[in-house]
């Protein structure tokens, strides 16, 4: 299944992956850097919005399962 994520604002990063599960997408997704800017001092996020603290992992796993969307590829 192909899972794509849009990073929240005021990011506009879009990422997709190829996954088994929804835990395995969430796991790709971040590796790729999802919100990945919130835990950086120096991205341009944090330049535009420089406020954002920094989110732990339980939080960054939430935010991405929340926001995180699946395309169901049925074979013919």
């Amino acid at each position: 299944m192909v899972y794509t994520f849009a990073c929240p604002a005021p990011c506009s990063r879009v990422i997709m992956v190829d996954a088994h599960n929804d835990d395995d997408a969430i796991t790709k997704i971040i590796g790729a850097g999802a919100i990945n800017c919130r835990n950086m001092k120096n991205s341009p996020c944090r330049e535009k919005v420089p406020h954002l603290p920094p989110l732990p992992e339980k939080k960054l796993r939430e935010i991405v399962h929340l926001c995180m969307n699946v395309e169901h590829c049925y074979g013919s």
